[in-house]
């Protein structure tokens, strides 16, 4: 990769964010952050210049993506939002941070759910416990703070569990990109409100409350639903 001229700034051309202020772009801390097409039926909700202002809230951010080639805003897909992949044989990874279903509102099972609701209940998303699968009511200001709070930083985590590893191949270890996310969380959301905004000032209406089906009362026949005269 050839050498980049020093400037106070970045700049994004064809979808990629130039590595800022670094003299030699082979430099191992560096990386490109790198915008696919969004498939049909997604939408990007973290644009590449979001995601570069992102990480530097971070402390000790170069440290911490040390070993990171590539940042990926990838296509999208319906059963991630992102992921760490690992070339372990050249000692680099890439996080890729995928793009959302157009409508942006998520069904998740409650098992997800309940490991995710602090996240969840601190963004303001709206949701109903009475819904299976319970539809997470996201708006785009929150899609956004979520995939840079909580999917960045959990992949972001399994980024230092396989360096701790040594860049060893690796699977699942999902508990230590997990406790990663959470310890960084209550720190970088008020940097994040700070820098974007709060995301739940404008959240989605609440749903509807269920309606509850009324017991019929005497001189009803329950087999035909009608009144017996």
């Amino acid at each position: 990769m050839p050498r980049i001229v020093r400037r106070t700034s970045t700049k994004v051309i064809n979808g990629v964010v130039s590595p800022k202020n670094r003299e030699d772009a082979t430099d191992p801390r560096s990386y490109q952050i790198i915008r696919e097409p969004a498939g049909r039926g997604f939408r990007h909700v973290v644009s590449a210049r979001q995601l570069e202002q992102f990480i530097h809230l971070i402390p000790e951010a170069d440290q911490l993506l040390q070993g990171v080639e590539k940042i990926v805003l990838s296509g999208g897909s319906e059963s991630v939002y992102g992921w760490h992949r690992d070339l372990w044989r050249r000692k680099v990874a890439t996080i890729e941070l995928c793009a959302w279903t157009k409508d942006i509102w998520a069904p998740m099972s409650l098992r997800y759910f309940r490991q995710h609701q602090p996240y969840l209940d601190a963004l303001g998303v709206t949701y109903s416990l009475e819904e299976t699968p319970i539809l997470c009511r996201f708006t785009m200001t929150q899609a956004r703070a979520f995939s840079l709070l909580h999917v960045f930083m959990h992949e972001l985590g399994h980024h230092q569990d396989w360096k701790r590893r040594r860049g060893g191949r690796m699977k699942g270890l999902e508990a230590y990109a997990d406790d990663f996310a959470f310890r960084y969380f209550d720190l970088l959301l008020p940097l994040y409100r700070e820098k974007f905004g709060d995301p739940a000032a404008n959240a989605a209406p609440p749903p509807p409350a269920p309606k509850h089906a009324q017991p019929l009362g005497k001189g009803w026949d329950r087999v035909n639903f009608t009144r017996v005269i």
